[in-house]
This record gives structure tokens, sequence and C-alpha cells, in this order.
């Protein structure tokens, strides 16, 4: 009886996991069915079962007692019902806090921190927008209950950017695009669009777990989780006027800022090829008594998830392909777009500089004439609009560059201020001078072939303090 058990059992656990949903009791035989929940281990299962780690690792075979998944099933020994389970609480990681200050702010240890929460490869690796589970089973086998601690309950809420998906953005804020479908309402996933806003359903913003070090009073990152080859800001308010500095992936930070010292803004360009992972932001604050505060700031950089595609030049255009080209005309524009101007040209959302439609986005990966070696990334957006048609500057700023360059034909280069830099190539004409201030929806030039091309468009960089960024984040989001 006891063997026809064991088959039965087994059987059961090869089923499909929508067969099984919750634990299975099976009468008589003193087994149970155990569904691996997120964040379990096989430690918290046994504390759940009265049992341990090497009676449930015999049990069903294990090998590796540290690598169990979600939706796993486990053969778990037990005569009663387990320890009732309670929803395991989460915490989203903000500025400034630490595994330490969140761990004493619920009252549990950093070990249970870890423990619930299996990424967790160091206590200094946790970063902003990070989601924590703060309740569960300790080290010491009872379960710790946090829902009595008070927080604030405020939904967060997501801009979504060009090129995101609902995949994306769910797996940004580990909730299922099913969540942000119902909460949202949506009737077709597929027809979202940039600049829509959606309600992160089960994600709330907690009271900090620690305080902000003086003379720091307010400090905001927009997005929490930044994305290679896009645009992150930091917005912060001190109490007494400070000079800020700092570095972010081997640059140092340019800073803007205003009401005497009081208020800053910092533009960061995330570059592409840049490897997904935590890196650290070290932001300065130096006082009139040259005191100097310094904030460590764990950032989660995600890919940007880029196609790739094939480019045909036309007949006489080869040559441009010669790297020494390239990277000449490459240390002439880093030197045109390295000043910084503190004031701000731009304000709100950028309009789009021309009335056609994108042929080619940024960021793809490019092959050109056929071959398989995709060694270039497109640094623009491409626009196919007929020659001649005109191109409308998008935001305010200054003429610093107006010239024919050898790839990118003729050229306009606009200095919107806070090291932010716009470029329009492949004109056929232009209209604007070096020097020149111009206002958002001017005509600046017109649309045609000039340079390395496969045929009239306008290609449209937006570069952010040295780093080529996505322009059309810059379409659907603002920065001002």
């Amino acid at each position: 009886m006891i063997r026809w058990m064991m088959f039965f059992l087994v059987g059961m656990l090869m089923l499909p996991a929508t067969v099984i949903a919750q634990d299975t009791p099976i009468a008589t035989s003193g087994l149970t069915i155990h569904v691996v929940q997120r964040n379990e281990t096989l430690f918290s299962i046994a504390q759940q079962y009265e049992s341990s780690v090497d009676e449930l690792a015999a049990l069903n075979g294990l090998g590796d007692v540290n690598n169990i998944q979600a939706g796993q099933r486990l053969l778990v020994p037990t005569d009663s019902s387990p320890v009732e389970q309670i929803a395991p609480r989460t915490h989203t990681v903000l500025i400034g806090e630490t595994l330490d200050s969140i761990a004493t702010f619920y009252g549990v240890t950093v070990s249970d921190l870890i423990n619930w929460n299996p990424e967790i490869t160091s206590p200094e690796t946790i970063y902003v927008g990070q989601v924590l589970t703060v309740s569960g089973i300790s080290t010491t086998g009872t379960f710790v209950d946090t829902t009595d601690i008070t927080t604030a309950e405020e939904d967060v809420v997501h801009t979504i950017q060009s090129g995101e998906t609902l995949f994306r953005i769910a797996t940004m804020y580990g909730v299922t695009v099913d969540e942000i479908v119902q909460a949202n309402a949506i009737e077709d996933p597929t027809l979202i669009f940039a600049g829509q806003t959606l309600t992160i359903p089960g994600v709330a913003v907690p009271q900090p777990a620690s305080t902000l070090p003086a003379p720091l009073a307010t400090l905001d990152i927009s997005p929490p989780i930044f994305i290679e080859g896009k645009t992150g800001r930091l917005q912060l308010t001190t109490v007494t006027p400070v000079a800020v500095s700092g570095r972010f992936l081997e640059q140092e930070l340019r800073v803007a800022s205003e009401q005497e010292g009081t208020v800053h803004t910092i533009l960061v360009g995330v570059p592409v090829f840049t490897e997904p992972g935590i890196y650290q932001m070290t932001l300065n604050f130096t006082d009139g008594n040259a005191q100097v505060t310094t904030l460590p700031v764990n950032l989660l950089v995600i890919g940007g998830a880029y196609g790739s595609e094939i480019i045909s030049l036309l007949e006489d255009r080869n040559e441009l392909l010669n790297p020494i080209v390239e990277d000449e005309e490459m240390n002439l524009l880093r030197r045109v777009m390295s000043p910084f101007t503190p004031d701000r040209y731009f304000d709100g959302q950028m309009g789009l500089p021309a009335a056609a439609p994108i042929t080619s986005p940024f960021g793809t990966n490019r092959s050109y004439d056929g071959g398989q070696i995709f060694d270039r990334f497109h640094g623009g957006t491409d626009f196919a609009g007929a020659p001649g048609s005109p191109i409308i500057a998008p935001a305010a700023g200054r003429v610093v560059l107006a010239d024919t360059l050898n790839v990118r034909g003729i050229a306009t280069v606009i200095d919107h201020g806070h090291g932010v830099y716009s470029l329009y190539a492949h004109q056929s004409e232009r209209f604007v001078e070096l020097g020149e201030f111009v206002t958002p929806s001017q005509v600046i030039g017109s649309i045609g072939s000039t340079g390395r091309v496969e045929g009239a468009h306008l290609h449209w960089e937006i570069w952010v303090n040295g780093i080529q960024v996505d322009p059309m984040q810059w379409v659907s989001h603002s920065f001002s």
C-alpha cells in the first residue's frame, strides 16, 4: 500500500502547476505535496511542516538543497496541516536605505532578510527600487509577522517609455502582466503607447526605513530603475547651499544648481552596451565650510533589448565605413558637445523633429551591405521624410555646430542646456547659422541624403552629458 501511494504521489508531482495550485493533502499516507512559492527555501518549507532539510532532500532526491524553483512540487511528511501561512509583506528599497536600516525598521534581523530574499548576494548590493520580502519564517523557526507596522500606502505609477512592453514593465516591478492588465482595465495588452501611465498593483511606496543625511532634504530619482541607452534624472534639494558632485558608471556627474545652491538637477545618460547589473552612484555635498558629506546610492541598470538591422548604402558611400573616418567625426562631436551650459532652454517634453514615420529606432545593432557582423550601433532615430521636407527644432537652444561632416553629411547641433544636445544629420539644406538661438518648432533645415545613407531621411540624435541616448524618450517624458 505504501509503495502504491508513493507511485501515486510521484505521478502527482509530474502534473502541471495549474492542476496542483495549492498544497494537496493525501489522506492516510502521512505525506502531502507542497508547491514551492516565490522566495521560499527548503529550510522555510521544512519549518512549516516540522521537518528537516535533510528529510525533505532525501524524500525528493534533491542533490542541491539550495536549488529549488517557484512552482516546483515537493513531497513533505506531515500528520497535520502546515503552519498557517500569511502572505509575505514586501518593502521597496528607497534612497539612503540599507539592509540594516530596513531590518531595524521592521524589527527583524539582516539574516532573516537575506534568508527571505535569496537574490541578495551581499548586504551592499541592494538597490533603489528593489522589492524585498520583509516577513516569513525566521532563522529561529518562528513566523515573523510585520503587518502591524504602518507605512505610507501610495500606488506606484509608471509612465510607459518608448519601446517598453507590458512584460518588461511587469519584470521591472516583480509583478505579472495579468496583474497590470487587470489593475488598469487594459483590453488589448499589445495596444499600449509611450506616455501612457499605469498603476502597478501590489507595489506600494513604503515609509522610508532611514533618513537622508544632512544637508540633503529630498532626493528623487526618475526612473528608479535605469535602462541601457536611456536618460535618468536626479532632483535634489538641500537645506543649506552646497556644491554637489559625484560619479556614476565611471563618469563625473554634471550638476545644474539653482536657488542659491539649494536645488540641484543631474541628468544621466546610460551608455549603450552597459551590462545589466547593480552600479553604485556616489554623491558628494560640500558646504561653505568645506565639509563633505558623501551618499552612496545603488542603482539597477537593465538592458535596453535593442534589435538589429542590415543597411545597404548608396553605391558611392562605402568608403565612409572606414573606422578612421568614423572616429574622427565622433571625436569632433564629443568636443562640440562636451561644454556644460548651466542654463536650461528646454521645457517639458520635446517635440518631433519631422512629420514623418520612424524607419530605424535608436540602439539597433547594424551590419552594412549584407554582412553578418553587427559591429555598429545606431546612435539616433531615423525619420523617412521626403527630400526637402522641413526639419523642426523640438526645443529651444543655441546652434553650436553648422557644418558638413563625412558620415552625417550636412549637420546641425543645438545646445539645449543642462548638458543636453541634439543633432540633425543628412540634410539637403541648413537654414540656421552657428551661434543662432532657435525656438521650438522653428524650421532649421530640410531632409536630404548627404553623408553615409541608403536614401533620404533625417537622422536625429540626443546627447546627455557626452552620452548618446534614445531621443524618443525625450518626446514621451519631461526632464525639466
